[in-house]
């Protein structure tokens, strides 16, 4: 044999293996029929050979499941009210919101079974004891009724984080629980009749009614700047706007307020959520199985970062001095000698707030506020600092913005 003769028969040797060395298979053109058949058929074995994903538990009746996740908390500094910022990103676990505010047939069950006190009644806007008024919320009950309402139920007032993420429809941010559109005919505002009828208008992004409007709803949660929730507060946030409010932005998804636990109106009420069964939480959870609050960003301002639990500048300490990292908390005081405690809060300064007329408002205070027919603007400070100063003269806001009271003064 010629060394040509040996080459040739070696390269088509070569050719009849495939790359691993084993005889090449016969296979047919990906174009053909059978060809397709037999895709179709090898990727249907596939999937047959990986479980199904088991469904979900249910919530309780009268509840959704809404699914956890990442998100955005405020407002970008400046757009709204000064609290709701700086922004700050956290992750919430699988949680169940009731459908719509507890309703006064509700309410009053659990009046008559012997575990909750009677909600406030006999003022105009007070819902309890209204027949005509059994599927309106209950209004006029402070934190406290609120809660021992929810844990009646094995539930609890929700987080202010969770109330937002339902707001928002999760990470879609929404400007309003039904979406960008303005609130006009979706929502109880601007009603002088009081509260509506609990799913008197279409559900949001969550099938949720009346997360903006109707009443206010108290949350679980303390006061206090963004990003951590308090170790205490003398005050806990409510959200959500109500019947009574005249301008649009008090229907947006970030705004906050806030009353102590002992007060109560006809502008709030509350509605109940729970941890959902299976659920895991990101953060780790306390004895009780309670999730901890979690930060995972914060839109910090100038050249300040955030180090995992505060804004601060680069080389600072995590905490600052005199200050402890707590689980769910971030940084908190640490426990001051008891010759020191009770001291009390430091005063507000009031020394920048300034008040001028601004008397294009005056018939909207002759309006609604008969005794107070004329209108000032309240500028500088804090809003707190504002807020105490045209008190103090006597005014009642009618309004308020970043930086500004616009009130009814005598």
């Amino acid at each position: 044999m010629t060394a040509t003769l040996a080459l040739l028969i070696g390269v088509l040797a070569a050719a009849c293996r495939s790359d691993d060395g084993e005889p090449a298979r016969d296979t047919l053109p990906s174009d053909t029929p059978l060809a397709r058949s037999s895709a179709k058929a090898a990727a249907s074995a596939a999937r047959s050979a990986v479980p199904e994903p088991k469904p979900l538990p249910p919530c309780p009746d009268g509840m959704a499941r809404l699914g956890g996740g990442k998100f955005w908390v405020g407002s970008e500094p400046g757009r709204y009210s000064e609290d709701e910022s700086p922004r700050y990103r956290t992750e919430l676990a699988d949680f169940c919101l009731d459908a719509t505010e507890v309703t006064v047939r509700a309410y009053t069950a659990c009046v008559e079974a012997g575990t909750c006190t009677a909600a406030r009644s006999g003022r105009r806007y007070c819902n309890y004891g209204k027949s005509s008024r059994a599927d309106h919320p209950v209004n006029c009950v402070d934190w406290h009724q609120a809660s021992t309402y929810c844990g009646a139920r094995d539930a609890r007032l929700p987080t202010e984080a969770e109330w937002e993420y339902a707001a928002r429809g999760g990470a879609r941010h929404l400007k309003y629980p039904w979406g960008e559109e303005p609130p006009d005919g979706r929502v109880c505002w601007k009603n002088p009749a009081g509260t509506c009828p609990v799913k008197a208008f279409a559900p949001d992004a969550f099938g949720l009614y009346d997360l903006s409007g109707n009443v206010w709803e108290w949350t679980d949660t303390g006061y206090s700047p963004y990003p951590w929730p308090p170790e205490r507060a003398s005050a806990k946030v409510y959200r959500g706007g109500s019947w009574s409010r005249r301008f649009a932005k008090w229907m947006h998804t970030r705004l906050r307020n806030r009353y102590g636990p002992d007060q109560q109106g006809a502008h709030l009420g509350f509605r109940c959520a729970k941890l959902a069964r299976g659920a895991k939480c990101p953060f780790g959870a306390d004895e009780a199985g309670t999730c901890h609050h979690g930060v995972l960003d914060v839109q910090c301002a100038g050249s300040e970062r955030f180090n995992g639990v505060r804004c601060a500048r680069d080389g600072e300490a995590r905490c600052p001095p005199g200050h402890v990292e707590r689980a769910g908390r971030g940084c908190v005081v640490e426990a001051r000698p008891a010759a020191n405690r009770g001291a009390g809060p430091a005063p507000v300064d009031t020394s920048s707030v300034s008040a001028a007329r601004s008397p294009e408002f005056d018939s909207d205070c002759r309006r609604h506020y008969p005794t107070r027919p004329n209108a000032y603007r309240y500028a500088g400070g804090s809003h707190a600092a504002r807020n105490q100063v045209s008190r103090g003269a006597g005014c009642k806001n009618r309004d308020v913005g970043v930086g500004f009271n616009s009130t009814c003064c005598p």
